[in-house]
């Protein structure tokens, strides 16, 4: 391989972990940062097999057999042997019904990682007579959305190819993780780096992180609880936004963001504020790394409400380009010289897209089953990354379509705020694609049948603030 694996060699941590190191320090029994991903598989795997390809996966990626210690008063990353950590795990559960599994999944996705001794990456089969579940869970200090997908290609690679006698064929890693963290370090110190370090503390100067007012008074301590809504959006929807965003010569995200920002400025009435977008700082060189290579930035959102809707998801197309060409400079870093008395952002949006997985992947996500050595695979949704700020948009654009997760604070708001939301934020959408010139305050933010239920119950039909 093209990269250098130190097995048992202190490594330093790049500011994004080292800022997931502390989080995991001050809420060790956390399962906020647990990024999941599972299929089901019909009929059950072979187990050897699998424990052979989950072995070969963390052989090629150092990082899920890597743990975290502290070492001179610093975290460092120690790479452990393959074998070592991060086998297989078999549990037979024939009787299981669907419900019953889908809670024993849910269970392991929310219990917490020792990164100190078992590290960052479990995977998991629970077998049934006729089918079994599988279910790959990562600590987000080792990986990120790209890494999740590229973690399952391989994966299920190695189970095809060890299952008809042969080797995978995976392309040579050409680089390790290390390389990054030596080229953050590298900008740290620039000019460049500082120019950066500029753009953002006037980005975060004047303004003040979307907040919506909550069901419930915030807890002292941040509870990292959370829940997830997930919705596929009709996929003639689907393809008018995507058609919209491009007469308007916009991105399909800065449309959602844009819509986002508008909503928010509704139920809140703010005019000056900041979302934060997870972007990718991942490079060509490392398109085969599993790693944590995602910093979130901060876009501003300048509006009120006669502003019309098309400017706002056009300045939100303009802050998203400006943000992404100064990604690379550590979110930990910005909100240090903030030294805001509270978070920068409580509210995040990001899209992830599928198409660079390759079509089977993407049909996978779409609810297409793969074939894998003759077992009818099918991915399953799981529910994570709940907890981590108040309120997270996940847009995930695959080959049918767009899928939206809203993932929410549990220990904040209740469920039917959350769905009001949902919805609103689907019109407001619809409404950027379709009338993009109407103003922010002539969105509706009821449909008609519900203005009718909602006059008819003697309430006041409000506007959401």
């Amino acid at each position: 391989m093209g990269h250098t694996d130190p097995i048992g060699g202190a490594m330093p941590l790049s500011v994004g972990q080292e800022g997931l190191w502390l989080l995991h320090k001050l809420a060790p029994d956390s399962a906020t940062y647990n990024l999941a991903g599972g299929v089901r598989m019909e009929p059950a795997p072979d187990p050897e097999v699998l424990a052979r390809a989950a072995r070969a996966l963390t052989e090629r990626h150092p990082m899920l057999r890597s743990v975290y210690v502290e070492a001179d008063g610093s975290p460092r990353r120690l790479v452990k042997n393959p074998g070592d950590i991060g086998e297989l795990v078999v549990r037979d559960v024939p009787d299981a019904d669907d419900d019953e599994l889908e809670r024993l999944v849910a269970a392991e996705a929310g219990t917490p990682f020792r990164l100190s001794e078992e590290g960052p990456f479990r995977v998991v089969l629970w077998r049934r007579r006729t089918d079994a579940v599988l279910l790959a869970l990562t600590h987000h200090i080792a990986t990120d959305a790209i890494s999740q997908w590229m973690l399952w290609r391989d994966l299920l690679a190695a189970y095809e190819a060890f299952a008809a006698g042969k080797e995978p064929g995976w392309a040579p890693v050409a680089v390790d993780y290390d390389h990054f963290v030596e080229s953050e370090r590298a900008l740290l110190e620039s000019s460049r780096g500082q120019r950066q370090a500029e753009f953002w503390q006037e980005q975060v100067e004047g303004s003040a992180p979307a907040e919506l007012l909550t069901d419930k008074p915030r807890p002292a301590v941040a509870s990292f609880t959370g829940a997830s809504l997930v919705r596929r959006l009709p996929d003639e929807l689907a393809e008018r936004l995507k058609r919209a965003a491009a007469e308007q010569e916009i991105s399909q995200f800065a449309l959602a963001l844009g819509s986002l920002q508008a909503l928010l400025n509704r139920w809140t009435g703010q005019t000056d504020f900041l979302i934060a977008c997870p972007a990718s700082v991942r490079r060509s060189a490392a398109k085969d790394v599993v790693g944590y290579y995602v910093n979130p930035v901060l876009i501003r959102a300048v509006l009120d409400r006669n502003t019309p809707l098309g400017e706002v998801t056009a300045a939100a197309n303009d802050r998203l380009r400006q943000a992404t060409a100064r990604a690379t400079y550590p979110f930990p870093l910005v909100a240090q010289a903030a030294a805001a008395a509270g978070p920068l952002f409580r509210i995040s949006m990001t899209m992830v897209t599928t198409d660079r997985f390759g079509s089977e992947l993407a049909g996978a996500v779409a609810g297409v089953p793969l074939d894998v050595a003759g077992l009818t695979t099918t991915y399953l949704e799981i529910p994570h990354l709940e907890g981590q700020c108040d309120i997270t948009f996940e847009v995930t654009r695959d080959a049918q379509g767009l899928t939206i997760a809203l993932r929410y604070d549990t220990a904040l708001f209740e469920r039917d705020t959350m769905d009001r939301l949902f919805d609103q934020l689907i019109r407001f959408m619809t409404a950027a694609g379709d009338t993009p010139e109407r103003p922010v305050s002539r969105i509706p933010l009821t449909d008609a049948a519900q203005k009718r239920s909602l006059l008819a119950l003697g309430s006041n039909a409000g506007d959401g603030s």
